[in-house]
């Protein structure tokens, strides 16, 4: 297998880029063994199905051994091909369908300019950040309708995770779509350029973009830099990154297998032994035989996990639309009396402008 083609760090963060290592045995780390992701079962897993299914992403392996060894005799990846496909696929926001535009003007959560600003200071800032706790940011934009319903959608998924790891699959399609389809789009491209070092420098810059773009509460972007970083072997910079994506979503499981990772390339075994804790676990118990076996006994730590992750999420959303209550107050002094009434009868039991919502939940309409 040539490292050139399967590079051997690229298989070991791809935790944050894939959800199949989510579901990875978590393996029993004590002061007697190192921490180690060196399964070839896994490995070989992750071969068969990056990138496949509704991903228009170009896979980052060779597809046969014919492929590979081609690619031994004659490095031609085409990095110019590769950038008038990124710079074509970032001028596609002109050409956005109607759904998108609605998310984009209803439903979008852009951040204020200063979003890459915010970021850079925390991966420059020389305070200790070990958990995500120690992580500090701006207050999220008010709730939108869209929002309210995407989150909500996102509670119930995180629900069914106890019965089912398809889950998952459809968490991971809601995180790609968070800012509709020309955000995810540019993901998928940024996915296609991971696997060579040569359009590293690129994908930064489009990461980038994307982040001052879309804001630093929309994940995914944040998720392919802590890859990225980890990949030019920049730990403290991708740990950090990990953190700030846990910050805003505690259960992203992807992140929580990744920073494993990170914490094995700082040589923290500590770290990782914490951090490995607290992913996602198996379905099945741990005991089950073979490993990877889809049946056997359930595993009771999987069931504490979603409900506590269920009820992050939860309080979590409950903070959010208070604030935004919070943020919108009462009518200003100059509006009409007969304003006035139509405000009061649309929101009888709050002196905030928050419409109530058919379900009394006073989400932001």
């Amino acid at each position: 297998m040539s490292h050139r083609h399967y590079p051997k760090c690229l298989l070991g963060f791809l935790a944050i880029v894939h959800p199949s290592l989510a579901f990875a045995p978590n393996f029993q780390l004590n002061s007697h063994h190192h921490v180690l992701l060196d399964n070839s079962a896994t490995i070989e897993h992750f071969r068969q199905t990056i990138y496949e299914g509704e991903s228009t992403a170009t896979t980052l392996y060779a597809s046969s051994p014919d492929d590979i060894s081609k690619g031994d005799e004659k490095d031609d990846f085409d990095v110019e091909a590769a950038r008038r496909k990124l710079e074509s696929m970032m001028g596609t926001a002109s050409d956005e369908t109607a759904d998108s535009k609605e998310v984009s003007s209803e439903g979008n959560l852009s951040f204020p300019s200063s979003s890459l600003q915010v970021l850079d200071d925390l991966l420059s800032s020389s305070k200790t950040m070990k958990t995500e706790e120690d992580i500090e940011l701006p207050s999220p934009p008010p709730l939108s309708t869209i929002e309210r319903d995407r989150r909500n959608a996102e509670i119930q998924l995180l629900k069914e995770l106890d019965v089912t790891d398809e889950a998952s699959s459809e968490l991971w399609k809601l995180w790609y779509s968070e800012r509709g389809g020309t955000a995810k789009k540019k993901l998928e491209v940024v996915d296609s350029l991971m696997g060579n070092p040569k359009t590293w420098k690129m994908t930064e810059t489009v990461l980038r973009e994307i982040i001052d773009e879309y804001g630093i509460y929309f994940v995914e972007p944040l998720n392919r830099l802590a890859t990225l970083s980890y990949l030019q072997g920049k730990f403290d910079e991708s740990y950090k990154l990990c953190l700030v994506i846990l910050k805003v979503k505690p259960w992203h499981f992807g992140a929580l297998s990744g920073i494993v990772q990170v914490c094995i390339g700082k040589g923290d075994r500590d770290g990782a032994r914490d951090w490995a804790a607290k992913r996602l676990p198996n379905m099945v118990a741990g005991d089950s035989f073979p490993p990877f076996a889809t049946d056997g006994p359930k595993n009771p730590r999987r069931k504490k996990w979603v409900d506590k992750q269920v009820a992050a999420a939860e309080k979590q959303l409950k903070k959010i639309e208070q604030e935004t209550k919070r943020s919108f107050g009462k009518p200003d002094s100059y509006v009409s009396d007969e304003a006035k009434g139509d405000i009061g009868s649309a929101s009888e039991s709050s002196d905030s402008g928050i419409q109530e919502s058919d379900d009394n939940t006073g989400a932001w309409m």
